[in-house]
């Protein structure tokens, strides 16, 4: 994953998704949209990116767009955060 080039979304389908039988469908909802897949061992969330170029122009139109599918229950934009490393005198 590049967060210096895209903006990854991270897309909740409900149990009765017709996006759970082809995850990667969920790129057709919106022409700029890449399936990047499942986050972790999570089947129900799946992961989706958008360059950062289209991003900025049309990041709310995909968001609606998501949030509009059915089967869709949730769509949360991810963001890098650095991980702070525990000294080993804490535990």
């Amino acid at each position: 994953m590049n967060y210096d080039l895209n903006t990854y979304v991270a897309v909740t389908l409900a149990p009765n998704s017709p996006f759970l039988g082809a995850p990667s469908s969920l790129s057709t909802v919106h022409p700029a949209l890449t399936h990047v897949g499942q986050v972790g061992q999570l089947h129900d969330v799946q992961l989706v990116s958008v360059p950062k170029e289209d991003w900025s122009n049309i990041g709310d139109d995909i968001l609606a767009s998501l949030k509009g599918s059915e089967g869709v229950s949730s769509v949360s934009v991810q963001e890098l955060r650095q991980r702070t490393k525990r000294g080993g005198d804490e535990l």
